[in-house]
């Protein structure tokens, strides 16, 4: 399955063939044909093959000039997209398929280096971005309202109308050890950033997404290696103790942290609000932590909360808040994060919105 031959039409589709278990790809004719007419036109398609290429995809058709671009996909393949319409102007050629980018700062004691993260654009800022979930959760089409099936969300991307949305920014860390011509070993910090729509993980959650991603490397189904991570992680799972900094030092937290959310949108996979007064157009990011909980009492926690009026919220499981950055540290041991449901690193990460930086339709 490859690309269809480009026409004059300003639409283009990023398809996971593999999404749906594998259905959209096996069933594409029918589904182009349903989708060609509900678009009245003639989209050109093209079809991702691999991790990370839904962002190449989105970046190379946008330069070509192609103005709407609909993901359809699962979860995974929608965050590609929307990292495809930006670009590191620190350094491009450096960056890995599928992330935005790394950016060295220099050299630290001990032979450290740390990166910072690059500086983001959009490659065309009047670009429009559609969102046909195709996947197995789908939890970004909950935070939307959007409806279930393809054609639906196809129906509702032509007769929507565009809206400046929000994105969030997440700089995580990575570590690698690199024996040098002295045969000494150097720490490299590497800053990976990327954008995401609906939800950033930090702690237990993020690692039972790890742990089931591995798991499916092996066994294929997703219920089975969800709960399989599910069971392995959750019972013996430690809170680590945090430094929250919100809006640069503004509100400044200590704590024991289990699981935190950085979210715009307000549901996480399970379909639980983790986020009930989050807003994909308010530029503020929703910070949700669950303060030193073991085992399942923090199911608990989420389904309890309440979305009130004001923008702060804590009491003795759950801090929750608002605001437009949040930095946060772990002291005592790595912290898995993921961001709509890919592992990007590990602790210390930034999250930070960009105000009206998506036009989305739908």
């Amino acid at each position: 399955m490859g690309r269809q031959e480009q026409t004059s039409t300003k639409t283009a589709l990023i398809v996971n063939p593999n999404s749906c278990g594998g259905l959209t790809g096996k069933n594409w004719e029918d589904l182009y044909n349903e989708i060609k007419n509900t678009f009245g036109e003639n989209p050109y398609a093209v079809f991702s093959q691999k991790t990370g290429h839904g962002t190449i995809l989105t970046r190379d058709l946008l330069r070509k000039g192609f103005e709407k671009l609909v993901a359809i996909g699962g979860d995974g393949t929608i965050n590609e997209v929307v990292n495809g319409f930006f670009e590191n102007i620190t350094d491009e050629s450096k960056n890995p398929p599928h992330a935005l980018g790394t950016h060295m700062l220099g050299k630290q004691n001990h032979g450290e280096v740390i990166q910072a993260p690059p500086v983001l654009k959009p490659i065309n800022p009047d670009a429009i971005m559609g969102v046909v979930p195709a996947g197995s959760r789908n939890v970004l089409a909950k935070s939307l309202d959007l409806p279930e099936g393809i054609v639906e969300c196809c129906k509702r991307f032509v007769n929507g109308k565009p809206n400046k949305i929000d994105v969030i920014s997440a700089s995580a860390t990575s570590t690698t050890q690199t024996d040098t011509n002295t045969n000494t070993n150097r720490q490299s910090k590497e800053v990976t950033t990327r954008i995401f729509l609906n939800a950033a993980e930090i702690g237990v959650g993020a690692e039972i997404i790890d742990r089931s991603k591995k798991i499916r490397d092996k066994v294929k189904s997703r219920f089975v290696s969800t709960i399989s991570s599910v069971i392995a992680t959750l019972p013996i799972y430690e809170s680590n103790l945090c430094e929250v900094s919100i809006d640069d030092g503004t509100h400044n937290l200590l704590l024991k942290m289990t699981m935190g959310v950085i979210a715009n949108g307000r549901y996480l996979g399970g379909g639980f609000k983790a986020a009930p007064r989050a807003s994909v157009s308010d530029g503020l990011l929703d910070i949700t932590i669950l303060k030193n909980s073991g085992s399942f009492k923090m199911l608990d926690g989420f389904v309890d909360m309440r979305g009130e009026s004001d923008q702060s919220f804590e009491n003795n499981d759950i801090f929750y808040a608002q605001s437009r950055k949040v930095s946060i540290k772990s002291k005592e041991r790595d912290v898995t994060v993921t961001v709509d449901g890919e592992p990007i690193g590990i602790l210390p990460g930034t999250f930070q919105v960009l105000p009206n930086a998506l036009t989305l339709k739908y």
